[in-house]
């Protein structure tokens, strides 16, 4: 017998089991279309031959693949021996699949069914001797399924209220089912990690954010498979329970269960040794839903020696850090949010009892469904609320949500705030009020500045509350709502981010004195006469981050005063040419004014001694830099395309702390000051620096500095102190004549427009670093080092417009390349011999080359699918061994002027571009000449 349980979800939601001489054409026929008006799928086996003697394989199937099964037993029911099979396998997929029979008692009486009184006793009576033992099992199955609580139409009104008594049954429940087809895939993946086949005992932790419906895959899998083991429970809210009954109570209802009798459980620890002991020799299925804290396990479920053979526990909880404490780390599944079209589905269900909107309503689906952003908990809740109403009732609760927000979903969502600590819950307001989905660095960054420690990020993460996807912090938008309330409800005025509650700030109407973060959104305007900026700004002794958007509308004066408790200012387009001078920067960690129209920062000296993080990048009114000595501690700076730059502080030179520099696009630079001691330098980028007339000249050590770029037409030489450099970018230097070969530990090189190298060092090779070499239009180069040809994790190397490079390396010998170009270098007449396995080589190209022929090696590119020798006019010929070229998929001889020979028994080939003919083309190639 096949297993519903063994299936992702239930083929259908309901089987009829039916008389069809009786009740095909009445009742049944106005139950099925109830039934199918509510979305709910049915099988109704209509073809089939009353009259025949065997019952075929797919309908017992169909019985096994439905949630529910309704049999309407009517007078000659028990006629039909196709009709009984129905009824024992469906009384056997109850036993053992926990299907749910809902039997309706059409024109019999359920004692009828169950004593086969007449007329169930006359249809018995006409069976041969010869079936004894399929009329007992026939007789077995009747007597069992008169006792079901049924419909007895009798007692109801008429049909239509009987039909509507069994719709109402099922709806709900056919709900679930709905909600278990949309967390099928997820289901599967659990029960992979379970391993249902072996003999081991196995924990499995199911761990995510609230509502994101662990419970509901834990139900699932429990429902499906509790048969299979000895004993078997499902703990619901466990940390609930502990806090309010204790562990105790935990352990006493655990044994009740298991166990099947109440036990008296003097203390944890008794507790412990009774399910220790009890459990030893039982195969047991065991859920604990939603655990919180530690004891929870370690005096509960223990270990795997607490278990039989065979015996899962499934352990569901919104803390990371506590269930890999527990679980190994490979056995921890993370639930995800439902896909737009799975949310939809959901949404429609409750809201409509359908799977897909009604046609007015479909808009306002789409935004509930936007607003859910994929969480179950809140598709559920806002479907329920909207059922049953008309389209302004539904248009009216949805857009009341998005200014108060429905207090089951964030209260249910706020249950993850419970045990956070001043820094943990600091850290979570800030990041769902201002920082969502930036990124993390620059969030870590102010986090920092304002004396947060870092360490409560990981615990958000853990917690299901946070996380990072692309270097950038998401909170999902109810989480981040939910944070946004507790803020205004029990932080009142200390965040400030809507542009209406900034009106409300500047016009008095919030109390400055609490707000410690003030973010200023796109579109506000700094313009109203009647309101006096700087007399506002001077109350807000607690404001500690200040970030305004770049589209801001601030005129110069406008706001002169700053006060001085700042830590963190971001005011990009800042309109005046100096800083206010009677504001104090001695607790300022960052200061970003990209694009101002500063002239000098002060226009007298300040001591900026916390100060780490300066960028005043695209400020074009700035001509020459600010003292540097009097900010000791500075690690980042930026003057990115500061066009007008003419004059850099020497004290530049002296800042040991720094580790970023970025003078990009500094066109007017020509100097720069001696480094003499800048040894925590880690990134210096001189690109579109075109007027600088040398390299900076260094004293002292810098091997801290690993990514260096380099774009000056005036720049002779580097200097050999850049030995620790793992990426270097060389622009336009057309006068350098050598790369240092003290550099030893390259991982990357660009180098492009320097037409004096004509080599490059062979040291620089000599580590096994290498992953990336670009070269374009280096018209001095005549030949690679040898030390290339050996690089095993070079995976990309191409070599472009260098007209007078003669050499390549004799051999290659590169197992990681996956694409090599070399164009446009026409004295280049041989190719380097394969050696070894290069498989992971796709795409070779060779275009415009004086290469004349193709080594027999070329045949080792086993996975070569893309071959271009466009241009390559003196290429005489292919060697055969092309043909073991198994993956080749497309050929360029486009501008080949002579090949002979035949392309061969290519498999995957699809593409021939070649402007000559070529003999043995397979007419299933795609040929353009």
């Amino acid at each position: 017998m096949s297993h519903a349980s063994s299936s992702k979800v239930c083929k259908y939601s309901v089987f009829l089991s039916f008389r069809g001489i009786d009740t095909r054409k009445t009742f049944v026929s106005h139950l099925y279309n109830a039934l199918e008006q509510r979305g709910i799928d049915v099988f109704k086996d209509d073809e089939r031959l009353e009259t025949g003697k065997s019952i075929p394989n797919e309908l017992m199937k169909a019985i096994e693949e439905s949630r529910f099964a309704i049999v309407i037993f009517s007078e000659s029911y028990a006629s039909s021996r196709w009709c009984l099979e129905e009824l024992a396998h469906i009384i056997k997929c109850r036993n053992e699949l926990d299907q749910i029979v809902i039997p309706i008692f059409y024109d019999v009486s359920p004692s009828d069914v169950s004593h086969q009184n007449s007329p169930f006793a006359d249809s018995f009576s006409k069976y041969k001797d010869d079936e004894l033992e399929k009329v007992q099992r026939w007789r077995e199955a009747c007597k069992e399924a008169g006792k079901i609580s049924g419909y007895h139409l009798q007692e109801c009104k008429d049909e239509a209220n009987c039909i509507k008594k069994v719709v109402d049954h099922i709806l709900p429940n056919i709900i679930s089912t709905v909600s278990e087809s949309l967390v099928g895939t997820q289901i599967e993946k659990v029960i992979s990690l379970l391993h249902m086949k072996s003999d081991d005992v196995y924990f499995v932790g199911l761990w995510g954010m609230s509502g994101i419906g662990k419970t509901e895959i834990a139900s699932v899998i429990y429902e499906r498979y509790r048969h299979q083991f000895e004993a078997y429970c499902f703990l619901g809210d466990v940390g609930e329970m502990y806090r309010k009954k204790g562990l105790r109570w935990l352990q006493k209802t655990l044994i009740c269960k298991l166990f099947g009798k109440k036990m008296i459980v003097t203390s944890e620890h008794d507790g412990t040794i009774i399910i220790k002991n009890g459990l030893r020799w039982k195969k047991v299925l065991l859920v604990l839903d939603n655990v919180d804290h530690l004891s929870q396990l370690e005096l509960i479920v223990g270990g795997t020696e607490w278990f039989g053979r065979g015996s899962r526990i499934l352990i569901t909880t919104r803390d990371k850090h506590l269930i890999v404490s527990h679980v190994k780390e490979d056995k921890v599944y993370e639930v995800l949010l439902l896909s737009e079209n799975e949310a939809l589905e959901l949404f429609c269900m409750h809201a409509f009892k359908r799977k897909s909107p009604e046609r007015d309503f479909k808009v306002l689906s789409n935004e509930v469904v936007k607003y859910a952003d994929g969480l179950p908990l809140a598709l559920k809740v806002l479907g329920s609320s909207l059922y049953g109403r008309n389209k302004e009732q539904c248009r009216d609760i949805i857009d009341r949500l998005k200014k108060i927000p429905n207090d089951d979903i964030l209260g249910k969502l706020k249950i993850g705030l419970d045990e956070l600590n001043n820094d943990e819950m600091r850290t979570f307001l800030d990041i769902a009020c201002l920082y969502n989905h930036e990124y993390s660095y620059y969030v870590e960054r102010i986090l920092k500045s304002c004396g947060i420690h870092l360490i409560g990020i990981s615990y958000l993460i853990e917690k299901s509350l946070l996380c990072i996807r692309y270097h950038s912090f998401e909170m999902h938008s109810l989480i981040s709502q939910m944070g946004q309330n507790v803020s205004r409800e029990e932080y009142a005025n200390s965040r400030v981010w809507l542009i209406e509650e900034v009106h409300d700030l500047f016009a008095g109407k919030l109390k400055t004195k609490k707000v410690e973060s003030l973010r200023i959104p796109n579109g506000y305007r700094f313009d109203d006469d009647h309101i006096n900026y700087n007399k506002v700004f001077k109350r807000m002794q607690c404001l500690q981050v200040l970030i305004l958007h770049r589209r801001t509308i601030c005129s110069e004066n406008t706001v002169t005063c700053l006060p001085s408790n700042l830590r963190w200012i971001e005011w990009p387009n800042y309109p005046s040419s100096s800083l206010p001078e009677e504001f104090e920067p001695s607790q300022l960690v960052g200061l970003c004014l990209r694009g101002s129209c500063l002239v000098e920062l002060w226009p007298i000296p300040k001591k900026l001694c916390n100060l780490k993080y300066l960028n005043l990048s695209e400020s074009l009114g700035l001509t020459k830099t600010p003292n540097f000595g009097d900010m000791p501690n500075l690690e980042t700076l930026s003057l990115r395309r500061c066009e007008n730059l003419e004059v850099v502080h020497p004290s530049l030179g002296h800042c040991k702390m720094l580790t970023y520099l970025s003078l990009t696009g500094c066109v007017k630079l020509k100097k720069l000051p001696k480094f003499v001691c800048m040894e925590s330098l880690e990134i210096l980028l001189l690109d579109e620096c075109t007027r600088l007339k040398r390299f900076p000249k260094i004293c002292g050590d810098m091997l801290r500095l690993s990514i260096l770029y380099v774009e000056s037409p005036w720049i002779r030489s580097l200097p050999p102190s850049l030995s620790g450099l793992s990426r270097l970018k060389l622009k336009g230097c057309e006068v350098l004549e050598s790369i240092p070969d003290s550099i030893l530990n390259l991982e990357r090189l660009h180098i492009s427009g320097c037409n004096k190298l004509t080599t490059l060092p062979n040291s620089l090779f000599e580590s096994q670093q290498w992953i990336f070499l670009y070269i374009y239009r280096c018209s001095g180069l005549v030949e690679l080092p040898v030390s290339l040809g050996v690089q095993k994790k070079l995976g990309f190397l191409s070599v472009e417009e260098c007209e007078n490079l003669t050499k390549l390396p004799s051999s290659i010998q590169m197992e990681s390349l996956t694409e090599l170009k070399i164009s446009n270098c026409p004295k280049l007449t041989t190719f380097p011999e394969i050696i070894g396995d290069m498989h992971c080589l796709k795409s070779l190209t060779l275009e415009s080359t004086g290469i004349r022929e193709l080594p027999l090696s070329i045949g080792n590119l086993s996975g070569l699918e893309y071959l271009n020798l466009k241009s390559c006019e003196d290429l005489v010929s292919l060697p055969n061994s092309l043909c073991k070229l198994k993956n080749l998929q497309r050929l360029i001889l486009r501008g080949c002027k002579k090949l002979p020979g035949n392309v061969g028994d290519l498999q995957e080939f699809e593409t021939l571009d070649a402007s000559i003919n070529i003999p043995h083309v397979s007419s299933c190639i795609k040929y353009h000449v």
